[in-house]
């Protein structure tokens, strides 16, 4: 961005994300592999330009807002690699600008990591130089205002626009292509559990159980390297393994993640592990939208079993 020309860009969106693997594996030191999910976008808009059943919304936009900019500017000096714009950010609200934001909380698609992009796209400076590394721990600073603790990796994801490779030695990739795309011989679907979760209270009831041992060795020993598997397959275009993998992944999270699964697709969760024609798992902390896949020439006979539920393939 040119910082001579420095001004709020009401027309640039910032797509929802999903994660294709790496779900409580990130906080634990997992890869991570996002990809950008337009369906669903954020953008700053004035509140003169909204529609008149925007009123909720809009007073609950200010209200994050709020939070968010007082949190920031409460923040070390030395917090942020990039430099907040605390004057320009003070003049969101005085201003009468909203972030409108198509995205649903609680459904793990990045509701605030597409805010948390935008304030720092728009509102900080001195970014050109730095590294994706630096961008990332920046990001996190700042959603960490969401949720208390923040891996930062959703707000990135938003921010790039483009499929992230997250290593656990914090070296972030941009791949060239969609990985989920790529592999031509499965399909993959949102499916909507129609349940809001909260990502705080989960991410701290999964690093209270973090504390166990026996809970550690699970997650270290069998989940870890099942997401940096899944991750490899799908990047390397290695078909004949990713179902397995997948399988595997939506049988570990069914065990271990019971809290983090809407009670209402319990059983349709199972049903795709003994079935072996779909496969569930979390996309993002619980609840709201899970991410399903399939063989492409089994979609009809997915939708069937799943009639009701709505279902949106990617």
């Amino acid at each position: 961005m040119d910082q001579k020309n420095y001004h709020m860009h009401q027309d640039k969106k910032y797509h929802a994300k999903l994660m294709i693997a790496g779900e409580y594996g990130v906080i634990a030191g997992s890869n991570a592999l996002t990809i950008p999910l337009p369906l669903f976008n954020a953008q700053l808009k004035n509140q003169s330009d909204a529609d008149n059943n925007k009123f909720d919304s809009i007073a609950a936009s200010v209200s994050s807002l709020r939070k968010l900019i007082t949190y920031i500017s409460a923040l070390p000096k030395n917090s942020f690699y990039a430099k907040p714009e605390i004057k320009k950010l003070g003049n969101i609200l005085s201003s009468g600008f909203f972030i409108d934001s198509t995205i649903p909380n609680g459904y793990g698609i990045g509701s605030s990591g597409a805010v948390s992009a935008l304030i720092y796209d728009q509102f900080f400076t001195r970014k050109e130089n730095l590294e994706l590394q630096q961008i990332h721990k920046d990001l996190a600073a700042i959603e960490s205002c969401f949720h208390g603790k923040s891996s930062g990796v959703d707000a990135m994801a938003c921010y790039i626009h483009a499929p992230l490779h997250f290593l656990n030695n914090g070296t972030i990739n941009i791949l060239n292509q969609d990985p989920i795309k790529q592999n031509t011989a499965y399909s993959f679907f949102l499916l909507d559990s129609g349940k809001i979760f909260e990502t705080g209270p989960l991410v701290s009831f999964f690093l209270e159980n973090m504390k166990d041992e026996t809970f550690i060795r699970k997650i270290k020993g069998e989940y870890l390297p099942l997401i940096k598997k899944l991750i490899n397959a799908l990047i390397n275009k290695t078909d004949t393994s990713i179902a397995i993998l997948y399988k595997a992944i939506s049988e570990f999270q069914y065990k271990n993640f019971e809290r983090m699964i809407p009670q209402n697709i319990e059983n349709i969760w199972l049903e795709g592990i003994l079935n072996n024609i779909y496969y569930l798992k979390l996309n993002g902390s619980g609840g709201g939208f899970v991410l399903g896949m399939t063989l492409r020439d089994n979609q009809s006979v997915v939708e069937d079993i799943l009639k009701d539920f709505d279902l949106t393939w990617l």
